[in-house]
C-alpha cells in the first residue's frame, strides 16, 4: 500500500538500547510501500526483548526473588481479612487520638486555671523570672563591617541541648522555651505577666509528655503574642527578619473562633426594599465570608412565613467555597415582599439548630444572625419555647453583639429587633468549645504533632 501524504517522521524509543525510525519521504522524491507483515513481528519481537530486559534492571525483580528464595525460611505467609485489618488500624488510630486529646484537654484546663488564680503584678521586672528566651542566641544585628553580632538575652537562662531524631533537632525536655514576636517590647507589664504565669505550664508540658511519650510539640498561644512550647530548642527563624506572630498561624485562628452552627436570617418584607436590602445582601455575604470549613451555616428569608434561600439545602452545610457560591448566588436573587413576622424567622432558627437529624454539624456554638431594618413584633414565646431556661443558642443582632441572656426573652427580642443593619457583624470570638471554655486572652493550644 502506498503512502502518498506530507514528508513526515516517526521516532519511537522503547529503550535506551533499541531506537527505531520510520520516516516516509514526500511524493516528490518517491513513494515507499509499507514494511512487511515479517518486517514488523521482527521489530515487536525485539522490542519485547528489549522491555523485558530493561524492566528486570529498573525494577530489580531478579534481586528481590534471590533475597526471597535466600530468606523464605524466615517469612510467615498469612491470609488476611481485610475487615480486620480495617478495624484493627482504626482502632489504633483512636487510640492515638484519645491520648492526644487527653493532653490538650488538661493543658486547656491547666491554663485556666493558672490565669484565673493569677494575680497582677503591675512592678513586675524580668529579672524577677527565669526562662528560656528562644530567640537569645539568633537575634543579630550588623555592625559596621557587616559581620553579625549575636545579641543575648541577659535574663534568658543557659541551657544544655541534645539531638533527639524525634523531633529532628536539639532539645531540652526540662524547659519550655519562649518565643515574642520581633515587635513587641518584651520587657512591657503585659508580656512579663504573660511570662510570669505561663511558667506553671512547664509542669503540664512535662506531666504530658511523660503519660505519653508519642507527643511532640506542645505549644501555648496567647493573645498578647507570647509562645511557650515544650520541648525548649533555640528558635530557628526561616529568614533573616523573623516576622513570625502565634496570632497569625492557622491552628491559632481556629482555635480562638471555634467551629460554629450559625443561622442566618434576612428580613425580606417589603419595608427592605431599594438600597435597604442591597446593603443586607452585601452584608450577609461579607458574614459568609468570615466562616471556614469547620462551620455549619444555612441562609434563611422570611416575611410572613420563613424558608431556605438554597431550597435543596434542608440543613445546616459546611461552609464550603462551593456552598457559600451557591449561597451568595441565592441571596443575589432574593427581593422584597409582604409584611415582617419575626417568629417565622426564629422558629425556622431554632428548628434548624436544635433539632438533630443525624446531618453532620460542628456541635460546638451554636448562633442565630439577624438582619432586618426593624419593627414591633415580637417572638418572646419562640424564645420561651426554644431557648429557655438552657440559653443553649446566641442570638445576636445585626450591629449590637451578642444578646445577655440574662435579660428576659422579651427584652432581647426587642433589643434585636430595633435596631437597623448597617453593616456586616464580626462573630464572636470563642476559644475552646463544649466542656472547656477559655478566655480570648488565653487563646489557644496545640497537644502535638508540630508547633508551627
Amino acid at each position: 500500500m502506498a503512502i502518498c501524504a506530507q514528508s513526515y517522521g516517526i521516532l519511537c524509543m522503547f529503550s535506551i538500547q533499541t531506537v527505531l525510525i520510520i520516516s516516509v519521504s514526500s511524493p516528490a522524491t518517491g513513494s515507499l510501500r509499507f514494511p512487511q507483515h515479517y518486517t514488523m513481528m521482527h521489530w515487536a519481537g525485539r522490542i519485547e526483548k528489549e522491555l523485558e530486559k530493561t524492566l528486570q534492571l529498573v525494577t530489580g525483580a531478579q534481586q528481590m526473588k534471590g533475597i526471597y528464595n535466600e530468606k523464605k525460611s524466615q517469612f510467615d505467609i498469612k491470609r488476611n481479612n481485610p475487615k480486620d485489618l480495617v478495624e484493627r488500624v482504626a482502632r489504633d488510630i483512636a487510640k492515638l487520638l484519645t491520648s492526644k486529646r487527653r493532653a490538650l484537654e488538661r493543658l486547656a484546663r491547666e491554663a485556666e486555671q493558672l490565669q484565673t488564680m493569677y494575680p497582677w503584678q503591675d512592678g513586675i521586672k524580668e529579672s524577677d523570672m527565669e526562662y528560656y528566651d528562644s530567640k537569645a542566641e539568633s537575634d543579630y544585628t550588623e555592625d559596621e563591617d557587616g559581620e553579625e553580632n549575636l545579641m543575648e538575652n541577659p535574663y534568658s537562662v543557659k541551657l544544655e541541648f541534645v539531638d533527639d531524631p524525634n523531633f529532628k533537632n536539639k532539645v531540652n525536655y526540662s524547659y519550655s522555651a519562649v518565643q515574642i514576636p520581633t515587635d513587641i517590647y518584651k520587657g512591657s507589664p503585659v508580656i512579663l505577666n504573660e511570662l510570669n504565669w505561663t511558667q506553671a505550664l512547664e509542669r503540664v508540658f512535662i506531666d504530658n509528655r511523660r503519660e505519653d511519650s508519642s507527643l511532640r510539640w506542645q505549644v501555648f498561644g496567647s493573645s498578647t503574642g507570647v509562645t511557650r512550647y515544650y520541648p525548649a530548642t533555640p528558635w530557628r527563624a526561616p529568614n533573616k527578619i523573623d516576622l513570625y506572630d502565634v496570632r497569625r498561624r492557622p491552628w491559632y485562628i481556629q482555635g480562638a473562633s471555634s467551629p460554629k452552627d450559625m443561622i442566618i436570617i434576612v428580613d425580606v418584607s417589603g419595608s427592605v426594599s431599594g438600597l435597604t436590602l442591597k446593603l443586607m445582601k452585601s452584608s450577609v455575604m461579607q458574614m459568609l465570608d468570615t466562616l471556614s470549613d469547620d462551620d455549619y451555616v444555612n441562609v434563611a428569608r422570611f416575611n410572613e412565613k420563613a424558608d431556605a434561600v438554597v431550597p435543596c439545602f434542608k440543613t445546616l452545610v459546611q461552609a464550603t467555597m462551593r456552598n457559600k457560591k451557591i449561597f451568595k448566588e441565592s441571596i443575589m436573587n432574593m427581593q422584597a415582599k409582604g409584611t415582617t413576622d419575626y417568629k417565622s424567622g426564629f422558629q425556622f432558627a431554632f428548628e434548624q439548630l436544635l433539632n438533630d437529624t443525624g446531618a453532620p454539624r460542628a456541635g460546638c456554638n451554636k448562633m442565630i444572625m439577624m438582619f432586618t431594618d426593624g419593627g414591633e413584633d415580637r417572638a418572646q414565646d419562640i424564645f420561651e419555647k426554644y431557648n429557655w431556661p438552657n440559653k443553649t443558642v446566641s442570638p445576636v443582632p445585626n450591629n449590637q453583639g451578642s444578646i445577655h441572656q440574662s435579660k428576659s426573652a422579651n427584652e432581647s427580642v426587642r433589643e434585636m429587633i430595633n435596631q437597623p443593619v448597617v453593616s456586616h457583624l464580626p462573630l464572636i470570638p470563642l476559644s475552646l468549645c463544649n466542656k472547656y471554655h477559655v478566655s480570648q486572652r488565653q487563646a489557644s493550644f496545640w497537644g502535638g504533632g508540630g508547633g508551627g
